[in-house]
């Protein structure tokens, strides 16, 4: 019986040897053609390794790379939802991808010409930026992209709009001002008592004239 299981075992060992060379030798293939400039080559690669090997020992740097092609690709939108969806396995690395989501957000923001898309864009790259900086405060590239991302923001906020007349409004929005202003001054007194509070903890770094404005990604 012990020798049944040892041999066992050994069958199992085999496979699981041949198992991972194999997913390194597709990893290191899409790797290798990633620094050939062959993007959408090394994109097909990785995810062949991960169709082939969904729980593989290499799925958390196949999919992050793979994240990192479909960027390189300009395909933004697709770059963002597999940064968001990266499996466990390595938290630096989960880590870096919340950044990286926040990058391809803001490069699909600014690629699209639409308002209310682009806000809401814009406010998901400011919020993995958020993430980034309260868990880690020194990211400096994040501190630099959450500025940028906030600035672009603002730009496109409408100004303020004035209160009501006294006694206009009203809670349940049958007043004077129908309640929507009074909403609006709210969210906005809120959106600029973060972005205070995210300077005061955040500030950012001096930078050289030619490079104000300038996205750092």
């Amino acid at each position: 019986m012990q020798r049944a299981l040892f041999l066992l075992i050994a069958l199992f060992s085999v496979d699981a040897v041949k198992s991972n060379l194999d997913q390194y030798n597709l990893f290191r293939e899409a790797y290798s053609q990633t620094q050939a400039g062959q993007r959408s080559a090394a994109a097909r690669q990785y995810q062949r390794l991960l169709d082939r090997y969904p729980a593989g020992y290499l799925r958390c740097e196949a999919s992050f790379n793979l994240a990192c092609a479909e960027y390189g690709m300009k395909h933004y939108r697709r770059a963002a939802e597999k940064f968001a969806t990266l499996p466990p396995g390595d938290a630096d690395l989960n880590k870096t991808a919340g950044y990286n989501q926040g990058n391809a957000l803001a490069m699909e923001a600014f690629a699209s010409r639409k308002g209310a898309v682009q806000e809401e864009l814009l406010n998901r790259a400011l919020a993995c930026y958020r993430r980034a900086l309260l868990d880690n405060p020194q990211n400096t590239d994040a501190r630099i992209n959450y500025e940028i991302v906030l600035r672009a923001i603002q730009r496109h906020q409408p100004p303020p709009p004035a209160p009501a007349p006294h006694g206009g409004g009203a809670p349940d929005g049958n007043g004077q001002d129908g309640g929507g202003a009074v909403s609006r001054l709210i969210l906005e007194n809120a959106r600029q008592e973060e972005a205070r509070q995210m300077r005061r903890y955040f500030k950012p770094l001096p930078s050289k004239p030619s490079e104000r404005n300038q996205p750092d990604w």
